[in-house]
Formats: structure tokens, C-alpha cells, sequence
């Protein structure tokens, strides 16, 4: 029984050795330890979105500028006459907030408001909170313009590496 205890032991350990090691003839990594790793394009970004969503109704499409702009229909982001961010919503949030973390592009918020009541200021209550979202998964508030419309009914975010970004 020692000696089984012993050479299980002595697996582990090997088998442990084996898993924090590169492959034979794997490149070596470009990235200097203590560097942050390179930021993925908005391109590379938008086909990971796409196919993570995938069969859900959020749009995640390149605009002709090269910006990201991201779609959720307003019944998965907000409850009537709410700015509460819904679960639906945050889910595509934390993975925006993942991936722009670290760079430093420039992010527009467009959310509707309604047709009654408070229109245009729901909308930005909207937009704001969607923000404060973002901010507090680590992307600077200094990085985002706010808009609201009473139309169309879904929430738009376009992110943008080169200058302002802009609905298109």
C-alpha cells in the first residue's frame, strides 16, 4: 500500500510538471511576462461576440467606419418605464467590458426612452446606467458619449478605436 501511495504520488507530481510546460516546437509566447496581453481587433472582436451570442437577438455587426456596433431589443435590457440594467443585458455588458477593459476606445451609448411619460429622460436615465454598468467593470466613464432617442426599441452601443463614435 506504501509503495502504491508513493507512486501516485510521484505521478502527480510528473503529471503536474508536464501541464505547466509548452509543447515541443510551440512558438514561444510574444508577450513579455508582466505585459498586458495585445488587445484583439474590433473585427476579431465582433466574430467572437457574434458566435457567443449566436441564435440570441442581439446584433453584433462592423460598421463601414471599422467601429463595433452592438444591438439588444429593449424587452431583454429594460422593464417598461425602468433603467434598471436586466440580466439579458448585463450579459452582453461583461463580455463588452472584458474585451475593452484595457484599451482605449471610445464607446456611445444610445438607449430609447418611450413614447409617454418621461421620453427623452428615461432614455438618458437609460443610457447613464448603462454606463455606470460598464464604469464599474473597469471601463473609464472619460471614454463614453450619451445619447437618447424614443426610437427605434433596442439598446446601441458602438465602440470605436479611430475618433468619436457614431451610429451608422
Amino acid at each position: 500500500m506504501q509503495r502504491f501511495l508513493s507512486i501516485s504520488v510521484l505521478a502527480l507530481v510528473l503529471l503536474a510538471g508536464c501541464a505547466t510546460r509548452a509543447p515541443v516546437g510551440a512558438p514561444s509566447p510574444s508577450v513579455a511576462p508582466g505585459a498586458a496581453p495585445p488587445q484583439p481587433t474590433l473585427g476579431a472582436e465582433q466574430q467572437r461576440l457574434a458566435a457567443l451570442f449566436d441564435g440570441t437577438p442581439v446584433v453584433f455587426a462592423m460598421q463601414a467606419d471599422g467601429s463595433l456596433r452592438v444591438e439588444v431589443p429593449l424587452r431583454f435590457s429594460f422593464d417598461p418605464g425602468s433603467f434598471t440594467v436586466k440580466p439579458p443585458l448585463a450579459a452582453v455588458l461583461d463580455r463588452i467590458a472584458t474585451s475593452q477593459r484595457r484599451g482605449s476606445s471610445r464607446v456611445l451609448v444610445v438607449a430609447p426612452g418611450d413614447k409617454r411619460g418621461k421620453g427623452l429622460t428615461l432614455g438618458n436615465d437609460r443610457a447613464g446606467s448603462t454606463r455606470d454598468y460598464l464604469v464599474g467593470r473597469g471601463i473609464a466613464a472619460t471614454r463614453f458619449t450619451l445619447s437618447s432617442v424614443i426610437e427605434p426599441d433596442r439598446v446601441r452601443i458602438v465602440v470605436s478605436e479611430s475618433g468619436p463614435p457614431r451610429l451608422q
